[in-house]
């Protein structure tokens, strides 16, 4: 799958912690199901406490530039991510948000590279690669 389709398809998808398919994911659940239907990789399960634990236990992660398709992880806590998405281009970031008010009121969305760095000033692009 492009990753144009892919997100022409999960965008408006509902957020649900610890979720990863078309109906609903959390924002580590959208780079899991990017990475399966994009890439073809299998990051596993979506781990049932953190994006860090996710992001720490898979030791594929290498840093890289930023270029399209690679994970953006962001929110930095004590040296872990606490947030996360796709960089679809140049300019764009896939992720899923948790409403602010109402967390079940979150979804999937594109939000502007921009923006992103206004919210987030530590921004950190990352591949990931199996083990062989």
């Amino acid at each position: 799958m492009t990753p144009a389709a892919f997100a022409a398809r999960i965008v408006g998808a509902r957020w649900v912690r610890w979720a990863s398919s078309w109906a609903a994911c959390d924002c580590f659940g959208l780079c899991v199901l990017y990475y399966r239907e994009c890439l073809g990789i299998d990051l596993g399960a979506v781990p049932q406490t953190d994006i860090a634990t996710g992001f720490h236990a898979a030791r594929g992660w290498q840093e890289c530039e930023p270029e399209p398709g690679a994970c953006v992880f962001m929110a930095w806590v004590d040296g872990s991510p606490a947030h996360c998405g796709v960089l679809l281009t140049a300019d764009a970031v896939l992720h899923a948000q948790e409403g602010h008010l109402r967390p079940e009121s979150g979804s999937v969305r594109v939000t502007r590279m921009d923006a992103m760095r206004r919210l987030y000033p530590d921004l950190r692009f990352y591949r990931y690669t199996p083990c062989t």
